[in-house]
Order: C-alpha cells, then structure tokens, then sequence
C-alpha cells in the first residue's frame, strides 16, 4: 500500500510561477493525497491565485493565510502541522517536478528499506537549475548514496541536499529531529538535514526529477549570508562528535582527516588544521592536503608558500578550479598578471559560473590595483557542477 503523502509549498510573492508548480503536482503519476499552500503574508496578489488554484482543485489543494510574514521555515513547519500524510513532500513555489518525482521517490525509498535493516526516513534527487524563462543553466546536480553511518558525516562537510525542493520524508522523523528552526535566516535546511541523518539513512535518486528556479536577488544569492548561517549550524555541535561523523566515512583515513581539517578552516580553528596537515604531509602525497596547506599560508599572507602548495595541487589534479583561481589571484598580487589571467581563465573554462575567477579576472581586465583586499580567494573545493547562484 502506498503511504499519502502531502505536498507542502510556502508562498511568497509567488504569482507568477505558482500555478506552474502545482501543475507539475497534479500531473504526477502517484498524486499526493494533498497540496498545502501557506501564503506567508505576501505583498502582492498571491493569496488570490492560490485561491483561484484551490477553487479549481477543491479536493486536493488547501490554502493557509498567515497575518505577518514568518519566513519559509515557519510556513513550512505550519504546513506540516496542518497536514494529514504520513510522509511529506517538500517543494518551492517556482520549481518544477517530473511527473515521476513522487514515484520513483517512494520506490527507490521503499526498496532500499526492504533490503536494510537500517532506517531510510528521507528520500532526494538530483536536479537542474532553469532561469526565469525555463531555460537550463546547469548541467545535472548531483547528490550521493552513502550507507546509513555515513550520511552524517558527508552532511557536515557539505550540504548535499541543497534544494528542499523534491525532498520527501517521513512525518514522524520530521518532528524528531526538531522540524525547521524558524530562528534561523539562512541554511535552515541544511540544519535540518543534519538533524535528520542522525535518525536514519537517505535515499538518493539518481536522476534529475526536480527543476530549480535560479532568480535575481532571491535568498540564495546573498553568500556572506549563508557562510555566516553554515558557521552558526556547525556550531551547535562539538568538534568531537563532528570528527567522528567524517571518520566514520569509508573512505580512506587520510582523506577523513583532511576534510575534517577543511572544517576546522570553516570554524577559525587553523592551527589546530595546520598540526594535521603537517602530520599527513609527511605521509601522503594527496591533492587536497596542498590545497588546504595552500590555505592556510594564505591566512597568513605567505604567499611564498601557498603558492608553492596550490602548484602542487593542480599538479596531481590539473582542473582543481578553487587551486586555479587562487594561483591566480597570488600572480595577480605578485604582479605577474599575464601568469595570473592565464590560471583564472583556465579556472572559469572548466567552472564557467565561478564567481571568485570571473570577479578577480575583471579586476585584472579592468586594470584595477589588486590587493590583497579585494582580490578574491576560494576557501573551500568547489562543488563538481557550481550553483548558479547569480540568477537566483
């Protein structure tokens, strides 16, 4: 028997793209047995179109009005509480979903329980970005399937589920975990996913079900914002339970350390870092502990040495883009600008939507003096297929 699942999307000046949202819910090939829209108090005329919606689909689509605006988490949250199935579909109200999105969702979800002991409570996608227009910007965003030990541990290091859009999770996991923390502006999601992998395992289609809508000046955009948000998620744990996470990664244990490392840079915490890199690097000969060697003489304005490192990163892995850009950047500040626009060209040729290379590449082009405060330096490796965050 197939579990109900309710559809739950927080509205917000959403007019325009709302009613194409919910036309990819109703055509699903397994139809949630509900839609619930919260107009989280929008200014403009939301709250008639999902009315109009509702008018239109009365036996599926309730709508909930609140008063003041309370952000996307409590109008999730609200949602939930308002909802009557036992799993929970999340999406945005300018997305698009496949018409196979909860299918598929709930098969690979209902397999991979039939064949673990383990618990999976909380099924993702891949996914595409699209503009304003519906056009494609991205190519495929991809997530992992890991066991259920490790989903922890690779949560902490990155946020792998980065849309809410297509997520879909049981009921009860949900409250366990604390819900949304509405208290929070940026990386609420994020927060919560981390709760949620240390109650079960994640389920990860392979497939791009899920179409996510990149616009100017939206929440994602602000990326000062979001570092501080990651920094404040982090810092509700401590640093002992996180290494422990990472660690029990199945990977090799020096890639562990390393990635637990580029954590303790994220949290200021760098000498602490620089004691273990100095122990691997007498050990191994890994890409990512020149990078993150690399670094770390940044912090501490040696250029000298973090170029010495970096050069030795795109040596053992020649389209490391964050190693490129920060090459770059260093040749730009030691005046060998012919040598740095040739890095940073080579950096936005393999992540064309590189923020960092494409800002400093203009600096250069525009013959600006670079220094070393306004230069732009990548303090983490990139994601294999960047986030358009531009254009949303």
């Amino acid at each position: 028997m197939l579990p109900d699942i309710s559809a739950i999307i927080p509205c917000y000046n959403c007019k325009k793209y709302i009613k194409k949202t919910i036309k990819t819910l109703l055509k699903q090939t397994i139809l949630p047995k509900e839609i619930i829209l919260v107009n989280d108090n929008s200014s403009d005329d939301t709250i008639k179109v999902l009315e109009e919606i509702q008018n239109s689909n009365k036996e599926i689509v309730r709508v909930f009005n609140l008063t003041k605006n309370k952000g996307p988490s409590f109008a999730r949250n609200y949602a939930v509480d308002k909802s009557r199935g036992d799993y929970i579909l999340f999406m945005d109200s300018d997305d698009l979903a496949s018409p196979y999105l909860i299918e598929k969702s709930l098969i690979k979800l209902k397999s991979i329980n039939e064949k673990s002991h383990d618990k999976w409570i909380l099924s993702y996608t891949s996914y595409i970005q699209i503009d304003e227009n519906d056009n494609i910007i991205s190519d495929i965003i991809k997530g992992i399937q890991v066991e259920t030990e490790e989903i922890l541990g690779y949560e902490f290091l990155r946020n792998y589920i980065i849309s809410t859009s297509g997520v879909i999770l049981k009921k009860n996991y949900f409250y366990e975990a604390g819900k949304f923390n509405d208290r929070l502006s940026y990386s609420e999601d994020w927060d919560l996913w981390i709760k949620m992998a240390t109650l079960g395992g994640f389920s990860y289609v392979n497939e791009p079900l899920v179409k996510v809508r990149r616009r100017e000046n939206s929440l994602s955009s602000n990326l000062k914002n979001m570092k501080d948000g990651e920094k404040t998620v982090l810092n509700q744990y401590d640093l002992e339970f996180i290494e422990e996470a990472v660690n029990k990664r199945k990977v090799p244990s020096y890639i562990n350390t390393c990635d637990f490392v580029s954590m303790l840079f994220r949290l200021n915490y760098w000498e602490e870092g620089f004691e273990k890199l100095k122990f691997l690097s007498k050990n191994f000969d890994y890409y990512n502990i020149y990078f993150l060697l690399g670094l770390y003489y940044i912090k501490n304005q040696n250029l000298n040495l973090a170029l010495e490192n970096f050069n030795k990163t795109i040596n053992l892995k020649q389209n490391h883009g964050a190693a490129l850009n920060n090459l770059g950047a260093i040749y730009c500040l030691l005046g060998q600008i012919d040598q740095g626009k040739q890095l940073l060209s080579k950096a936005l040729e393999i992540f064309p939507n590189y923020l960092d290379a494409i800002h400093n590449l203009n600096l250069v082009i525009n013959k600006s003096n670079v220094t070393y405060n306004n230069i732009n330096f990548t303090w983490r490796e990139l994601r294999n297929t960047l986030i358009n965050y531009k254009n949303k």
